[in-house]
């Protein structure tokens, strides 16, 4: 007999119900706060009752707390997709209360136990590395926005002086002498020799012609913000985070690599053309092992990337792609596919990805459609290789 333990997740309280597989109630639905001496209380009260399975659905960071301290304990733990469990709360009475939904809960995992599978693997285990890696990116990617406005207000010549705004040779620059007025009179040996140690070369006179050209365009400039204003203050702020961003980024990289690139899929995955060794490692760890799925069509449905498709009687209909799957995933696939058909194009114009592409051009389908199609063939690539447990070899 398997008893269940099941949680309505909420921001700081939850309410939790306990049944055992035949769907009898042991304990009634019940609410209780997320602090320890609760839960040890709940946990002393529940704890004799095997084999034991605690379940709740994804509730964005709130359930983390409950499903650690199960697993913690030893406890199996069951994380739900919520849309799987709205399935089940969908009836005639629409009635919502946070007691009749810890029971739905229990019912959809006693429906949909075998399909469900634990976050659990040597290649989930780096998820938290890649969300990380996400949310850092896009908080870079916020930081440029702000740094590109302050440029325009203080020193919009900056873009004539360095071709790549964001590289370390430019944020140093513009970190040290974030007015024009800081170099303007600088002798010019100088500003040749920082940007010699800057760039970390060894001859100066490479950067003569930069420096004579930024101090012409510095005398010139009609900038009439002082170089002891805020904006000035907030460039330098902004320049300093952005600088810290990368090298967290970067570390993150490193560290996904370095825990993935022995493992056997990263192998296999990292053989194919296009997949370089970080993105097969985020690949990895937002996708997990892909041998778990029982067919190809499993794994292209889990990244979002099937086709939403209504059928009755004679009638079909093919819509867009679902996208309920893994966001990020199909994320990684667009910059893949893309940068393979750029490069293929050039360098390898019998790449099967690359000769489906054209394919599909020729067939006269949108250009996004096309991408969308190739990301599904790369899927069918992948999902073969692993499970068929062989690197990727050429034709």
């Amino acid at each position: 007999m398997e008893y269940i333990l099941s949680f309505d997740i909420a921001k700081g309280k939850s309410v939790y119900c306990f049944i055992d597989e035949t769907k009898n109630i042991i304990i009634e639905p019940t609410s209780i706060n997320h602090n320890k001496k609760e839960f040890d209380v709940l946990f002393d009260n529940i704890k004799s009752y095997r084999p034991l399975t605690v379940v709740m659905e994804s509730t964005s960071v709130y359930h983390l707390p409950v499903e650690n301290y199960f697993r913690s304990k030893g406890i199996e733990t069951i994380v739900m997709n919520p849309k799987l469990v709205k399935q089940y709360k969908d009836t005639l009475n629409k009635s919502k209360t946070d007691k009749i939904d810890c029971f739905k809960i229990a019912r959809c995992y006693l429906g949909t136990i075998d399909t469900l599978y634990q976050k659990n693997d040597e290649y989930f285990m780096f998820n938290p590395l890649a969300r990380q890696y996400w949310s850092l990116v896009e908080g870079q990617t916020r930081l440029k926005n702000r740094y590109r406005q302050l440029i325009e207000i203080v020193f919009p010549e900056f873009n004539l002086i360095f071709d790549d705004m964001y590289s370390d040779l430019a944020l140093n620059f513009i970190h040290d002498f974030p007015h024009p007025a800081l170099f303007v009179n600088r002798r010019t040996d100088y500003l040749m020799n920082y940007l010699k140690v800057k760039n970390g070369t060894t001859q100066a006179f490479r950067f003569k012609n930069k420096v004579l050209k930024m101090k012409d365009i510095a005398s010139n400039s009609l900038c009439y913000v002082g170089f002891n204003s805020l904006q000035v203050q907030n460039l330098v702020q902004v320049i300093e985070m952005i600088q810290y961003h990368k090298q967290e980024i970067n570390k993150l990289k490193e560290q996904l690599i370095n825990n993935l690139k022995d493992t056997n899929q990263f192998k296999i995955i990292n053989s194919i053309p296009g997949f370089g060794e970080f993105s097969t490692a985020l690949f990895l760890a937002e996708v997990g092992d892909i041998t778990r799925f029982d067919e190809r069509k499993q794994f292209i449905s889990f990244i979002g990337i099937d086709s939403i498709t209504s059928q009755s009687g004679t009638s079909e209909y093919h819509g867009p792609i679902s996208k309920t799957g893994c966001k990020f995933a199909r994320t990684i696939l667009f910059n893949i596919v893309t940068t393979i058909i750029q490069i293929s194009a050039h360098t390898d114009k019998e790449n099967p990805i690359y000769l489906f592409f054209r394919k599909k051009q020729s067939e006269g389908k949108h250009h996004y459609k096309c991408i969308i199609a190739c990301e599904t063939k790369l899927c069918k690539i992948i999902y073969k290789l692993c499970t068929s447990d062989c690197l990727y070899k050429n034709k």
